[in-house]
């Protein structure tokens, strides 16, 4: 598909890298939705580094979506044909477009009965056992595509098709903080208590933010991310080991 232009404001342009699939007949699959935001952090990545070679300027923003990336800019600067003319020759060579390399995390999640409320009713939409569908999400490995309205939360894709379910018909006014949840072909963990319509399966232990950390924000997009059960026991004792801003898990360090 063609990328396409779209206004954002007198300040902005959003570049849908699906043509605007939504008008066309349905998005991509969803492994093919992973690649386009995988593209759209390659390409931010590029048009920052003209910025900082002094390159290009007039740029403010950039935001990497799911499918899109949405510019930023100071109009008396550029004018939006002109940004257009210089993302149009960095899309006519994507091989140009790096990938960065990213760190990968194990996070211990306690799956089931109250911190997995809907882990039955997933279980039996999705005709596996609970025991399956824990297996089969903390076996997954997950991608960072983008980061959400909450402080801390990561829109995970990657999910195995065999857990691809819509969102919950009632979203709940109240989910816990650490809440895992599916939908779609994502997993997010709820950084906050907060309403949400997804489907809860378990509970991680580990603040996705804290203030006191060196990095508050545990995630960040491009990451790769996998689970791992733990019993009500360890996930007290991973809980109670991250008092004081203290992270008592670590990332494997990209390559």
């Amino acid at each position: 598909m063609k990328p396409v232009w779209f206004p954002a404001g007198d300040r902005g342009l959003l570049l849908d890298l699906t043509g605007y699939g939504a008008q066309l007949g349905g998005l991509p699959p969803a492994e093919d939705r992973q690649a386009f935001t995988r593209f759209a952090r390659a390409l931010a990545q590029r048009i920052k580094g003209l910025l900082t070679a002094g390159q290009l300027n007039g740029i403010t923003d950039l935001v990497p979506g799911l499918a899109s990336l949405l510019v930023h800019y100071d109009p008396l600067q550029i004018s939006a044909a002109e940004i257009k003319k210089n993302v149009s020759i960095i899309l006519e060579a994507p091989d140009d477009l790096a990938h960065t390399p990213a760190r990968t995390w194990q996070l211990p999640v306690l799956y089931g009965a109250e911190a997995g409320p809907d882990l039955a009713e997933v279980a039996s939409r999705c005709k596996m056992s609970e025991a399956q569908v824990i297996e089969t999400h903390a076996t997954t490995m997950l991608e960072v595509g983008i980061m959400g309205f909450l402080p801390g939360l990561a829109y995970m894709t990657g999910l195995h098709p065999s857990l691809h379910l819509p969102r919950r018909t009632e979203p709940r006014t109240h989910v816990a903080g650490g809440s895992v949840a599916i939908a779609m072909d994502q997993t997010v963990i709820y950084p906050l208590d907060s309403p949400g319509g997804w489907n809860l399966i378990g509970l991680m232990p580990i603040p996705l933010f804290d203030a006191r950390r060196v990095e508050p924000v545990l995630l960040k997009a491009g990451e790769r991310v996998s689970f791992m059960p733990v019993n009500a026991g360890e996930y007290r004792k991973l809980q109670e080991a991250c008092k004081d801003g203290q992270l008592p898990i670590a990332p494997i360090q990209a390559g």
